[in-house]
């Protein structure tokens, strides 16, 4: 199968030009500092940088990436990014969809149409039926039990007469698929930002926001 047209989806990719003096080497000592975090492993090959990250922290700048390539070519840096929270949060929308339209199409094969209007027609008469107008047992009078209470018109329906809706399904598509629209966005911004400012610097920039998207979703640690 064929990924190229969908791998975007959990893949990020940008370069950016740096020093043409400055060499693949000295660029990656530079960038060490970024890969020195709990459960992050990198090596380097001529000029290029490989890394992976198992069981990263929430505080790790770049948490949300669990593997990744970095390369520099003709006074060019290309990154290659994968991250598979990105991953979690577009197909989140997509679970929730199914989970969604599942329950409905139970109720209805539970519910059919003419269970439905038995139902209904047995709730029309119970309406018609008033709890003052019900007499009450000689042994609950003997006892002192008290009168039932005349319903409030508008009450609220049980929660067993209430049926099953996309309304909660449609809330957690949307906030799921929000993250993933800002998580490609922003996550992207603030490491090519990160990148530059380390190689421009020569220590780690200040942080502006860094591991947002991995601070609110789980992340599995080692034991």
């Amino acid at each position: 199968m064929n990924l190229r047209y969908v791998e975007w989806i959990w893949r990020m990719k940008g370069s950016f030009r740096i020093d043409p003096e400055q060499s693949p080497s000295n660029a990656f000592d530079r960038l060490d500092s970024l890969f020195q975090e709990s459960g992050t492993s990198y090596r380097v090959v001529n000029n290029t940088l490989s890394f992976t990250k198992k069981g990263q922290r929430p505080q790790d700048p770049m948490a949300i990436f669990d593997r990744g390539t970095l390369r520099i070519s003709n006074g060019v840096l290309h990154y290659d990014m994968m991250s598979r929270a990105l991953l979690a949060c577009f197909l989140a929308p997509l679970l929730f969809f199914a989970v969604g339209h599942i329950g409905v199409a139970l109720d209805k094969w539970r519910n059919p149409p003419e269970v439905l209007a038995a139902k209904a027609e047995a709730a029309k008469k119970r309406s018609k039926i008033k709890p003052e107008d019900v007499p009450m047992h000689a042994i609950d009078q003997l006892l002192g039990a008290a009168k039932p209470e005349k319903k409030k018109e508008g009450e609220e329906l049980g929660k067993r007469d209430r049926k099953p809706s996309m309304t909660t399904a449609y809330v957690f598509m949307g906030i799921f698929f929000a993250l993933w629209v800002l998580g490609r966005i922003l996550e992207n911004v603030l490491l090519h930002s990160r990148l530059r400012n380390v190689l421009a610097a020569g220590h780690l920039p200040v942080d502006n926001g860094r591991g947002w998207l991995a601070r609110l979703l789980p992340v599995r640690r080692r034991a």
